[in-house]
C-alpha cells in the first residue's frame, strides 16, 4: 500500500512530526509505503521519500490555500491519503492539533473585546474553519482523535458521527523516559541550579513546564503562582516569542533566585529527573506529548481540564487538574507539598504511561490502516 502523509512544515520538537517519524519505519516493516508531503522536512530524509511541497502568497491566508491546492496536484499515485493539516478531499485526517473552531473559542473568552471580535473576522482562521466545516460534511473522511476531548469536540462542534472518528492516542517511549534514580535526580537537580543560577536544595519543591507558546501554555500564570510559593523553583523549557516577557515578570516577582527558563533542550530528561512536579495549566492541548513523557519518568502532573487525557490522568490519580488562574494554581501545588501523597501519584503515574508505551500505539495505527484497507478494497 502506499500512503501519503501530509504535514506543512517541519519542527524538530512539534509532536506530529516525533509520530511520524516513529511511525514510518514500522509501516515499512509491514508493507505499508510511506511518502511525506512537506513544504520542508528535512527530519527523515534518507529513511522516508518526501515530496516538497511549495506554497507561495502574500498572506497567510493565501499560503494555506496555495499549500492545499499544490498538495492536491500530488496525490494521484497514492491508495490512502492521511493529513495533519486540514484539507478536504483526504482519506484520514488526524487532529494532532484539536478543532481549531474550539480553539478560537476559547481564545476568545480570554481575549479583550477588539481582540475578540477579529477573532471573528480575522481571514485565516475564517478559512480554516470553513476548511474543518467542510471536511465534516465530506462523508468518506476518517479521523483520527488522540484524546477524548478531541473526539467530543468533533461532535459538538462538527457533528462528527461516531462511526467516522477512531480514537488512538499519543505514545511514549516509556523505555526512553524513565523514572530517576536517587542519584540521577541528585545529580540532576545540582547541575540545573548550576547551571541556571537558582536554589535548589534537597527539600526544594521543583516544579517544571515543557513547551513553546507561553500564553497558551499558562506560563505567565504559573511564574506568579510559583513566585507566592515558599520553598519551590521553577523550571521552564521552551522557545517562544514572549521569552523576554517571561524574564521580566520573573524579575519583577523578586524570584529570578527560583524562577528560570532554559530555552529549548535536546534532551529534556535531566529536567524531568530533577523536577518533583510536572504542570501544564495550558488554554489548549488536545493531547500533549510533554504530559506524557513526564508521567513516564515519574512525575505527578498538574493540568487543566483542556488538556487532553486531564479527566484519565485524575481517575488514575496521577495527577490534579487546576484552574487556569493564579489561585487555581496554588491551591493544586499546595496539595502536592504532601510528600507522601506526591510520591504515591508519581507511582501511579508511571503505571499510567505505560498504558500508552509507543509500540502498543504504533500496533493501534497499523490496525486501524488494516481497516481502513479493507474498506477501501
Amino acid at each position: 500500500m502506499k500512503l501519503a502523509i501530509i504535514r506543512r512544515r517541519y519542527n524538530p520538537f512539534g509532536g506530529a512530526e516525533r509520530f511520524i517519524e516513529r511511525l514510518t519505519p514500522r509501516l515499512a516493516q509491514r508493507g505499508i509505503n510511506a511518502t511525506i508531503l512537506a513544504e520542508d522536512w528535512p527530519g527523515t530524509q534518507g529513511t522516508t521519500p518526501v515530496i516538497p511541497v511549495k506554497a507561495a502568497g502574500w498572506t497567510r491566508t493565501a499560503r494555506l490555500r496555495a499549500f492545499q491546492q499544490a498538495v492536491k496536484s500530488q496525490l494521484g499515485p497514492f491508495d490512502l491519503v492521511q493529513s495533519h493539516e486540514r484539507m478536504v478531499g483526504v482519506d484520514i485526517f488526524r487532529l494532532g492539533d484539536g478543532v481549531h473552531a474550539a480553539w478560537i473559542k476559547r481564545l476568545q473568552q480570554e481575549a479583550s473585546g477588539l481582540r475578540s471580535l477579529w477573532l471573528n473576522i480575522d481571514p485565516y482562521h475564517r478559512a480554516v474553519i470553513e476548511t474543518e466545516r467542510a471536511m465534516a460534511e465530506d462523508p468518506k473522511l476518517h479521523y483520527v482523535a488522540n484524546s477524548s476531548l478531541v473526539a467530543t469536540e468533533l461532535a459538538e462542534y462538527w457533528s462528527v458521527p461516531d462511526h467516522r472518528i477512531t480514537l488512538i492516542p499519543n505514545g511514549v517511549d516509556t523505555r526512553f523516559f524513565t523514572p530517576a534514580t536517587s542519584a540521577q535526580k541528585a545529580e540532576a537537580r545540582q547541575a540545573l541550579a548550576q547551571q541556571y543560577a537558582i536554589s535548589i536544595t534537597p527539600e526544594t519543591l521543583l516544579i517544571c513546564l515543557v513547551g513553546s507558546g507561553f500564553s497558551r501554555k499558562g506560563v505567565f500564570q504559573l511564574i506568579q503562582a510559583c513566585a507566592r510559593l515558599k520553598n519551590c523553583a521553577l523550571l521552564i523549557c521552551g522557545k517562544d516569542k514572549e521569552s523576554a516577557k517571561a524574564r521580566a515578570l520573573i524579575g519583577e516577582s523578586n524570584a529570578a533566585n527560583r524562577i528560570a527558563l532554559t530555552g529549548p533542550l535536546q534532551d529534556v530528561r535531566p529536567l524531568l529527573w530533577a523536577s518533583d512536579i510536572f504542570a501544564l495549566p495550558s488554554l489548549y492541548d488536545p493531547s500533549s506529548n510533554a504530559v506524557l513523557e513526564a508521567l513516564s519518568c515519574g512525575l505527578p502532573v498538574i493540568v487543566t481540564r483542556d488538556v487532553g487525557m486531564a479527566w484519565e490522568i485524575t481517575d488514575a490519580d496521577a495527577g490534579l487538574i487546576c484552574e487556569r488562574h493564579i489561585s487555581g494554581l496554588l491551591q493544586a501545588l499546595h496539595k502536592c507539598e504532601d510528600v507522601d501523597r506526591r510520591n504515591s501519584m508519581a507511582a501511579r503515574a508511571r503505571a499510567f504511561a505505560l498504558r500508552y508505551e509507543q509500540n502498543i500505539v504504533i500496533d493501534q495505527w497499523l490496525e486501524f490502516y488494516k481497516r481502513m484497507q479493507a474498506c477501501r478494497n
